[in-house]
């Protein structure tokens, strides 16, 4: 393939994958760029997979051994434009179906994958090309099905599926035969599969703050199982009423405790799922109790507040029990506490503004707020998913930043 050829077929390419698809569902958007993803590898070509992923990068992190995905700048801008969050946010989508269907990956080398936040609706046909993973974090997607394509990962030990939208778990979870962990709190999941009994290997399991009608009785079978978490808010069936057939039929498992609210003492809560203060725990709806800590984020409205831990230590909940293997605590969305007056802010490019000629702004546009190319600046609160995913065009310069900081009052700011 010629030069001038190899570069028409990447921006013909490159247009497919982020061009919107006329305002339609993400699951058409996800059809567009499968087709696309056809496309490259029809060409035959590893140039055009790596002139796509270019400024892309997969980099562990060192604390918790990750394997951390970062978008270059385009894909960046399909998620979010001036600090705001597109309709179909499609960047993490584009990246891993780029990564997987690379002729050069070596998949042997990724076997932790962190994607949480990634505002994922399902996972790109392929997926399983990552079979190596052994853990695997899809926290807090738009997942409304199990993944199909998870059943594949033979070498799975881990799986993170919390705070998406799924309904139930299928008969193929036992193909999962090398799994010893599963935490899929906090989503719609009204059945769950007998099958689930199969995992010979399975120590910790989360199912609390689903729609189950009642407990499941293949949760017996799971003779394997270390630390258990079920704390049902809607479920008719009380904690108490289930606690003593599972220390029966489970002796060696630890029964994770409910939480109470200090301000609505009457409803129990997965720890997880509150705000915690050195005495007390307080959910969503009563953190004034410790003086509003908590932000939405500007972005992608995500509630940022300093949260419940499961156990351990000398955790106020009394889960300090757990057996060994547990993850013991939430996603977390911001690493800064306070107020939302005191909390950083990031300076950037607002949302909705036309460029405008630096040397004759427009009036409704002050000459003091602008950036050298036109913009307006102003002050957003942003959680950390966000912050990673904001394109440098939308970026303003540390000087310009804190320029505008000092003009409004602004005394802790996050450009850098």
């Amino acid at each position: 393939m010629k030069d001038k050829e190899l570069e028409l077929n990447i921006k013909k390419i490159k247009q497919l994958l982020t061009l919107p698809a006329g305002g339609k569902s993400l699951i058409e958007e996800y059809k567009k760029i499968d087709e696309a993803i056809e496309l490259a590898v029809s060409l035959e070509n590893p140039i055009i997979f790596e002139r796509l992923l270019k400024g892309c990068s997969l980099e562990i992190n060192q604390e918790e051994s990750w394997h951390e995905s970062y978008l270059n700048d385009w894909m960046k801008s399909t998620i979010i434009r001036n600090a705001v969050l597109t309709g179909n946010p499609t960047g993490y989508y584009i990246w891993l179906s780029l990564l997987i269907n690379d002729p050069l990956l070596e998949s042997t080398n990724i076997k932790k994958l962190d994607l949480t936040n990634a505002y994922l609706g399902k996972l790109p046909k392929g997926f399983s090309r990552l079979e190596h993973l052994e853990t695997l974090n899809l926290q807090l997607n738009a997942l409304e099905t199990f993944p199909y394509e998870i059943f594949k990962l033979k070498n799975l030990v881990r799986l993170d599926l919390g705070w998406n939208s799924i309904s139930s778990i299928p008969n193929e979870i036992s193909a999962l035969n090398n799994l010893e962990s599963l935490m899929i709190g906090d989503n719609m999941i009204s059945d769950i599969s007998d099958e689930i009994s199969k995992l010979k290997k399975l120590r910790h399991l989360d199912i609390g703050n689903n729609c189950l009608d009642e407990f499941p009785d293949s949760i017996y079978k799971i003779k394997s199982l270390k630390n258990l978490n079920f704390i049902n808010y809607d479920d008719e069936n009380s904690f108490e009423d289930v606690v003593p057939q599972l220390e029966d039929t489970l002796p060696g498992c630890y029964i994770i405790k409910p939480v109470f609210c200090m301000h609505c003492d009457e409803k129990p809560y997965k720890v997880e799922d509150t705000i915690e203060r050195w005495d007390a725990y307080f959910c969503m709806d009563h953190d004034e109790q410790w003086d509003h800590p908590y932000y939405y984020c500007d972005c992608c409205n995500v509630y940022v507040a300093p949260r419940g831990y499961t156990g351990g230590g000398d955790d106020i909940s009394n889960n300090n029990s757990l057996n060994e293997g547990y993850d013991y605590k939430r996603w977390e969305v911001s690493d800064d506490g306070g107020h939302r007056d005191e909390a950083v802010q990031t300076i950037i490019k607002e949302e909705g503004l036309t460029r405008t000629h630096p040397l004759n702004p427009s009036s409704s546009t002050t000459s003091d707020t602008l950036t050298a190319d036109g913009y307006k600046l102003g002050a957003r609160l942003l959680c950390k998913f966000c912050m990673r995913n904001i394109p440098k065009t939308d970026m303003v310069s540390y000087e310009d930043a804190w320029e505008f900081a000092e003009d409004n009052d602004i005394y802790d700011v996050s450009n850098e």
